[in-house]
Order: C-alpha cells, then structure tokens, then sequence
C-alpha cells in the first residue's frame, strides 16, 4: 500500500483512484443515456458527470487509504462512490448540516 501523503504516491495509484472514479462516472452518465427514450447526447453533461465523480473517486480513496483498507477496497470504493457521483456529494452535505 502507497505512503498515506497523497504527495508520495506512485503514478500508479493516482491513476488507479482517478481511473475507479471517472469510470464510475462513465457508467452512471451511459445509464441515463440508455434510460430516455428521446437519447440526447450533451457533451457538457458527460464532462460534469466524469470530473464530479472522479472526484468523489479520489476523495473516497484517499480516505479509505487514510484508514489503511487494501488498495484493492479503496479502487473498488472509489469506483462505487464515481458512480454515485454527485449524490454520495449531496448525501454528506446533509449529514454536516444535520450533525
């Protein structure tokens, strides 16, 4: 497992917690693609979609990694929380602003 300073890490390993996360991302934007009927293609929605959640990605990562989990758990988590992407966002918000 990579040194737990973000600074440390290999190439390898940003790769693997960016990749998880804007693959999750990719998958969650084809899913509602594939959901409407009229499929409208919106090359900003795909690029929103991917940067939130290869960021929600890294952030879960790098937590996951703080609490010394495999990096096998970490990726796998990173690429879950991709794919809630902006909802794993709203869903912490709430819990700060009820905490």
């Amino acid at each position: 497992m990579p040194d737990k300073d973000p600074s440390a890490w290999t190439i390898a390993t940003w790769l693997l917690a960016l990749g998880m996360g804007f693959s999750g991302g990719v998958v969650h934007w084809w899913a509602r693609m594939k959901s409407r009927k009229p499929r409208v293609f919106s090359l900003m929605e795909l690029v929103g979609e991917v940067f939130t959640s290869g960021f929600v990605g890294v952030c879960v990562f790098m937590a996951l990694n703080e609490w010394d989990q495999p990096a096998g758990l970490c990726a796998a988590a990173s690429g879950i929380s991709g794919h809630m992407g902006a909802r794993l966002l709203f869903v912490l918000d709430a819990q700060q602003s009820q905490g």
